[in-house]
């Protein structure tokens, strides 16, 4: 039941859905949606007018502790020296690290690897690709060991490798039993691969369920993605 409103434009209405754990829910719809606003809300930066939020059961500003979130844009200064290792043990302690522990380094090496990242541990952020820095803020998500994954436009800005490769991962993650996802998305192949249910966000909810289900709607001819040169396509139910 939740509400948004900015001024006199309501960019949500009557929000209501859940995400058990073990699911992976792929959020989609068109720009101007609600999608960002949502997001917000579930990570506790917007309050939201009427309605209510709960995470792993529990009330919204306790429960938002349990969430793991990779943003879309990468807010960090490339000029700043920091390597993907102090990347994820500041964001471990919540302060930079001027010195890390064996344990520290253990488990950031342990969410590196499953991120396919370990190579550059130690590397330069500034020089890493697109692809590479989305693995590092994954494995960053990863290492709070949260209930619950956001990842807003992961493939956003990443090349055709790098982005099969993110996609891969996010497979894999699909596949757990132990984690819930919110994938924010305009990849047709993301959500084939990865969606369990999809959420069609519209200021409203306009769909939700199983993608197997609504792939084949007729309803949602409306439903925009990109393929991977970002060129706009429709779903036509087939």
């Amino acid at each position: 039941g939740v509400h948004k409103r900015f001024g006199e434009k309501v960019v949500l209405e009557d929000v209501t859905f859940h995400v058990p754990i073990g699911e992976f829910l792929c959020l989609c719809g068109p720009n101007g949606a609600g999608k960002s606003t949502l997001l917000k809300i579930i990570l506790g930066l917007v309050e939201p007018d009427a309605g209510s939020i709960e995470i792993t059961g529990l009330p919204a500003e306790k429960g938002r502790k349990r969430i793991g979130y990779v943003p879309q844009r990468k807010a960090f200064d490339r000029d700043f020296p920091a390597s993907p290792m102090e990347v994820i043990v500041a964001n471990l302690r919540g302060r930079w690290p001027m010195k890390i522990s064996h344990d520290e380094r253990e488990l950031a090496m342990q969410m590196l690897k499953r991120t396919g990242a370990e190579a550059y541990a130690n590397a330069q952020m500034k020089d890493l690709s697109g692809g590479e820095t989305q693995r590092v803020f994954l494995a960053r998500a990863l290492a709070t060991k949260p209930d619950l994954l956001i990842l807003d436009e992961p493939t956003a800005g990443v090349d055709v490798n790098g982005r099969a490769a993110i996609i891969d991962l996010m497979a894999e993650l699909s596949a757990s039993d132990s984690i819930a996802a919110i994938l924010v998305t305009h990849n047709l192949q993301a959500v084939a691969r990865c969606a369990e249910r999809v959420l069609y966000l519209e200021r409203t909810v306009k769909a939700w369920g199983l993608w197997s289900e609504l792939s084949g709607e007729s309803e949602l001819t409306a439903i925009q993605f990109t393929t991977g040169d970002h060129r706009a396509m429709q779903m036509d139910g087939d």
